[in-house]
């Protein structure tokens, strides 16, 4: 059966717990419409998960008993870092809720040469990385970077053990003697890379790598370059 989770900024200890979220509340009231001595999940920023049981539905507010805490292990070691190009909302939107069920660490929109749409409604992408989290089982929330242009990403990560940008010029995904702890994916606009692009991610030790010989779109790019990284990488 499947779990209701729920993400909820507070510390969570055993014991009695008070849900006061309008949202949390609405959704378990209203649409699971769970009752009373149902079980329900809990996690916060910690990673902290916390096996819930109701004991009071009242007008505004939820009563659990709090009756298991633990830091399941579900998370990646690496950090990886989602660099994309500001797309088509809905597309975007996507890209946002896929990469964190895959468990990217960090989504950063940019803004490249060939970037159409400029704007994104951050507070709906970070509902969307919530929801994406409580669906999929993880127990942190990726952050959502204001938009950056290329040339400010390409300085985020110049620490970063691996930094890969994806375009049909690259070579195939290959190991490395050394597995990177923090690597950085750069995805590019639907209008593809500007040479000027490539030739500054060349001259700052970027690998450039390809996803095959079909052309994708950038939000299958990103979601499919986001899962190959990670599995790849994350093998022993």
């Amino acid at each position: 059966m499947r779990e209701n989770r729920f993400f909820i900024s507070s510390n969570l200890q055993k014991g009695k717990f008070i849900i006061l979220d309008k949202e949390i509340f609405h959704q378990v009231k209203n649409v699971l419409r769970k009752r009373v001595n149902d079980i329900i999940i809990l996690f916060n920023e910690e990673g902290v998960e916390a096996k819930s049981q109701i004991k009071k539905i009242l007008k505004n507010l939820i009563e659990v008993d709090i009756l298991n805490i633990e830091k399941p292990e579900r998370e990646t070691q690496i950090f990886c870092s989602l660099f994309c190009s500001v797309l088509k909302r809905s597309n975007f939107e996507l890209v946002v809720q896929k990469a964190t069920e895959i468990g990217i660490k960090e989504i950063v929109p940019m803004l490249c040469k060939n970037t159409v749409k400029t704007r994104l409604k951050m507070e709906r992408l970070k509902k969307i990385t919530k929801e994406a989290a409580e669906q999929s089982g993880r127990v942190i929330l990726p952050k959502i970077e204001e938009i950056l242009t290329f040339e400010k990403s390409i300085e985020k990560v110049r620490d970063f053990e691996l930094k890969i940008l994806f375009d049909k010029s690259g070579k195939n995904l290959s190991p490395l003697k050394d597995k990177p702890k923090k690597i950085a994916i750069f995805i590019g606009p639907e209008g593809g890379w500007d040479n000027s692009e490539i030739d500054l991610a060349r001259k700052e030790n970027f690998t450039i790598l390809n996803l095959g010989k079909l052309n994708l779109r950038s939000e299958t790019a990103a979601i499919v370059a986001s899962f190959s990284v990670i599995h790849f990488y994350s093998q022993k």
